[in-house]
């Protein structure tokens, strides 16, 4: 092996131990009380050797999320696996999701600040861009059961993106909304019944009248 291919390799290999102590203190502690000086701790390392890899807190906590979502997309990949029907489709990329959140609600933590946190601002373009095209895989396994849906004229015409993004923003509210202490107070239910009650609305909303 050449010198070249051997740093590359020690480095991707430094680059994911890295990450790997990171989650350890971001998952414990939470992404604001987590700090670069207790990462370093971790890992290993100077503080200053983390910077050779991550700009910023912000870099090394998005970079995890990338993690986040190949295990999202394997577990959609699985939920439509010999599945012929679109609705079932939906409705196992549906439940999929909420196992992922129940599962991981750490990564899900990370997809949500990076939507909605002001973190995406604080990393930089190619770290957004990748995170951005493999959110979009994962969404693109919702577009393909509508797109199916219509093929096989159960559904009305339409841009099969635009209702995706209609069922995981349904998806995300209500997990969101039960998330909240104050908002179960008035919420009838466990959230494993209000995601199957939802599912069981926005499949029948898509069909034909």
């Amino acid at each position: 092996m050449g010198t070249k291919k051997r740093t590359e390799r020690e480095r991707e290999a430094r680059k994911n131990d890295i990450l790997e102590a990171a989650k350890t203190v971001f998952f414990e502690k939470g992404f604001q009380a987590a700090t670069m000086d207790q990462i370093a701790e971790a890992a290993e390392l100077s503080k200053g050797s983390l910077y050779l890899y991550f700009s910023s807190k912000e870099e090394l906590y998005v970079s995890i999320l990338v993690e986040g979502l190949e295990i999202l997309y394997d577990m959609f990949e699985k939920a439509v696996k010999d599945i012929g029907v679109w609705e079932e489709k939906i409705r196992n990329i549906a439940m999929a999701y909420y196992g992922f959140y129940k599962r991981n609600k750490n990564y899900f933590q990370i997809l949500f600040l990076l939507q909605h946190g002001g973190i995406a601002t604080k990393i930089s373009d190619s770290l957004f861009q990748i995170c951005f095209e493999k959110g979009i895989s994962c969404l693109n396994f919702l577009s393909w059961a509508i797109h199916e849906g219509m093929a096989e004229g159960e559904i009305d015409p339409a841009v099969p993106t635009e209702l995706a993004v209609v069922l995981w923003g349904a998806f995300n509210g209500i997990i969101l909304l039960y998330e909240e202490e104050e908002h179960r107070r008035f919420i009838p239910g466990s959230l494993d019944n209000l995601i199957r009650k939802t599912i069981e609305l926005l499949t029948a909303g898509l069909k034909k009248r």
